[in-house]
């Protein structure tokens, strides 16, 4: 079942239903969910609604369901720190296989893409272990290689054996990191470098357990801070420290944080754990939850990034997949910090247990609807980016394997994602049949119904104020629909009859200042567009349609003109849009000859339409069609991008397979845009039926395309929506 979230308040809900009146489910207007064993998308927190077939129905959850609660790291009061690599939850593993040096197998390109081809996903993380009584630098560098082709990052767990703390304070494996300083700044992609794990056990020679003079826990901190310092000292900038503090304490004088370097030191803090099950005469099975807690809340004391470094579950003394489910479930409620899992995925029978991921087939099932439920994480723009990998025939024969992977950004260019979502956003324009005047508005009904088509909640809903019609009053009523929802809304201010020039002479003042004072008493925040699609000739404000009054240069003011009134009115709660439509249109006009400067704008977006054969002068035009030069001309502008108005004509193509292609070619050919926002209005009089339902494979293609983003998530501020929504499964009508 796809996991999505719904977010609607009480109020949309009493609009909905009569208030207690399970009864009214057998009515017309109001139809019962069905039988037990059918799902039913969305609930809310009481389980008193649903989503079936796209249809409203009233529910009772069965007492004996599951539920399975949509990833956000936000449902904490504590604060989630992502750390500079990844920009969401990561996902790694070491990768057990059958070569052997000495007595290890390796993550090599086979197994990896073995392991890829398994779990359907891209590892954004390639586990290594690396012992300095065997393996050196060159040695080493094989097996980066191996993660550089693969576009991953690799965490290498630097093994110090035979030393102990005291041996490395007193300069005895010198010459050793000294080949690896020298090393890993000539490579120059980064790199995590994991030293002395796990000291709070007994079974290394660097552990407190096994030594407690040695390794003494203040040493072995010491003995970290040794190994960043001798880095420093070789002016090498490209690794990442990690600290590891292994689950439970084992040995006299451990404890699960007295080996912290300090946070000067380290980079990334983590936890290694296993549920053993039976297969140890020692051992029990031990959920998720009770496998880290302990060490979960030791170390949340350190304000660092922190993720599972390693992991896994026996299948023995209890359901492997079920520890999975279980652990997917519990994560964002208990371990919200937890930003990265990497499962030690190797078979080790005689002396541990079967740590492979595909010991069963119920196992792997679990780990990869867990993960779907996340975007594939991509890597933060940083001098250590990772390149466009080079495809080895292992990965190129995994892809083949998996091409319904979750989105993932390979290219070079940094994704900003701006202060107000987490992830990829969703949002329409969602035309009906109230008109005020001539315009259908996004009124509750419309809303609702667009959720339906669509299957999910609107978290962006997009509304067009024309100045010469529409009050502050009259706009309200709608920000109030959007509010109600738990959605955003974004509106298109179209300051029509007024040129850029009328604006910039004072003559919309009196209007402005309404909208300055009802926008900051209403506190909630709000997207404004102003004179979007200045590049064209349609508007009174466009360039194309009178090039002294609207030249570029005095859109780009009136647009800093409007900014200034709302900040000389104190108002903080707007969000600046600038628009520029995806072809130019009349005398004096380009893309991005309007744009006012990065001081007044939040977010940049680009308006375009695949009208087909609907017009006399157009033909169809793929998605990279519309956007290729638009979206290339504006990504020389440093803010978050959106596409904020789109859509598809069914005439002269295949509607469902351009929204399909679409969301291929997105993260590799459009890897900046994080939201889409559609245009859902049926205009074939004049344009096109732009609406997302004009054919069931037009809906189902949209519908699949969004499923690969977990829904998006309002990043923590006044505004945020704190209400917790849940997906349950099992439910029974009531009489």
């Amino acid at each position: 079942m796809k996991m999505f979230m719904k977010l609607v308040n009480a109020l949309t809900v009493a609009g909905l239903f009569v208030t207690g009146s399970y009864a009214k489910c057998l009515s017309e207007e109001f139809l019962c969910c069905s039988g037990s064993n059918v799902e039913v998308q969305y609930t809310d927190n009481n389980g008193s609604w649903g989503i079936e077939n796209g249809i409203r129905c009233l529910i009772k959850q069965d007492e004996s369901s599951n539920e399975v609660v949509q990833p956000t790291n936000q449902s904490s009061s504590t604060d989630v720190i992502y750390g500079d690599t990844f920009d969401s939850m990561f996902f790694g593993a070491w990768v057990g296989g059958d070569e052997v040096l000495p007595e290890y197998p390796q993550p090599n390109a086979k197994n990896v893409a073995a392991f890829e081809a398994v779990q359907g996903r891209h590892l954004d993380l390639i586990h290594h272990f690396v012992i300095w009584q065997y393996n050196d630098w060159e040695w080493t560098r094989n097996y980066l290689d191996v993660a550089k082709a693969n576009g991953s990052l690799m965490m290498i767990t630097w093994m110090p054996t035979p030393y102990t703390a005291q041996d490395i304070l007193d300069g005895k494996g010198d010459e050793y990191i000294d080949t690896f300083v020298k090393g890993i700044k000539s490579y120059g992609e980064e790199i995590w470098l994991r030293p002395l794990h796990e000291s709070n056990g007994d079974w290394y020679t660097w552990c407190t357990g096994k030594d407690n003079i040695n390794n003494a826990e203040e040493k072995v901190a010491t003995a970290f801070r040794y190994l960043v310092k001798k880095f420093r000292e070789g002016n090498v900038n490209n690794v990442k420290w990690v600290w590891t503090t292994n689950n439970g304490n084992s040995g006299e004088g451990t404890t699960l944080t007295g080996s912290y370097p300090g946070d000067d030191f380290v980079d990334y803090i983590s936890i290694d754990g296993y549920n053993f099950g039976t297969a140890q005469s020692w051992s029990s099975w031990s959920t998720f939850e009770e496998v880290f807690r302990d060490a979960y809340d030791a170390i949340s004391k350190f304000q660092k990034p922190m993720f599972i470094a390693e992991f896994s579950s026996s299948e023995l003394g209890g359901n492997k997949a079920e520890w999975i489910s279980e652990m997917f479930r519990i994560l964002p409620e208990r371990f919200p910090r937890i930003i990265g899992l990497v499962w030690f995925s190797e078979s080790k029978p005689d002396n541990e247990g079967d740590w492979a991921i595909n010991t069963s087939e119920a196992a792997v099932e679990a780990w990869k609807k867990g993960m779907n439920a996340y975007p594939q994480a991509n890597r933060k723009n940083s001098n250590n980016s990772i390149e466009k990998p080079v495809e080895t025939n292992e990965v190129a024969a995994f892809k083949s394997v998996s091409s319904d992977v979750a989105p993932v950004s390979s290219a070079t260019t940094s994704v900003i994602m701006g202060d107000t979502f987490d992830s990829m956003f969703f949002g329409a324009w969602v035309g009906g049949d109230e008109v005020l005047p001539e315009y259908p508005q996004p009124n509750a009904k419309n809303v609702a119904a667009f959720e339906a088509v669509q299957g999910r909640h609107l978290d962006i809903i997009h509304h067009f104020v024309i100045w010469q019609y529409n009050d502050w009053e009259w706009t309200r009523n709608y920000l109030d629909v959007a509010k109600a929802n738990g959605s955003l809304m974004m509106i298109t201010w179209m300051p029509t009859p007024y040129t850029a020039q009328d604006i910039l002479d004072g003559k919309g003042d009196e209007y402005i200042d309404t909208f300055v004072k009802g926008i900051k008493s209403y506190g909630e925040e709000i997207w404004l567009r102003p004179l979007h699609e200045s590049n064209g000739d349609w508007y009174t404000w466009c360039t194309g349609k009178d090039n002294i009054n609207n030249a570029e240069e005095k859109v780009a003011a009136a647009f800093r003109y409007l900014v200034k009134k709302f900040r000389e009115g104190n108002v903080t709660n707007v969000k600046w849009v600038w628009t520029t439509n995806n072809g130019n249109s009349g005398e004096g006009t380009t893309l991005t000859g309007s744009y006012p400067g990065d001081d007044f704008v939040d977010y940049i977006s680009i308006d375009g339409y695949n009208f087909g054969t609907a017009q006399s002068w157009s033909s169809w035009s793929t998605f990279e069609e519309v956007f290729r030069d638009a979206y290339d001309a504006i990504s020389k502008f440093q803010k978050p991008m959106f596409i904020a108005e789109f859509s598809s004509s069914e005439l002269g193509g295949n509607k469902a397979e351009w929204i399909s292609e679409m969301f291929h070619i997105l993260p590799e050919r459009f890897p900046r845009i994080i939201g889409l926002v559609w245009f859902s209005e049926s205009k074939p009089d004049n344009e096109g039926d732009w609406a997302i339902n004009t054919s069931e494979a037009a809906v189902e293609a949209w519908k699949k395309g969004m499923s690969v983003y977990p829904p998006a998530k309002r990043i923590g501020s006044s505004e945020t929506q704190n209400i917790n929504f849940h997906i349950k499964t099992q439910y029974i009508c009531t009489d």
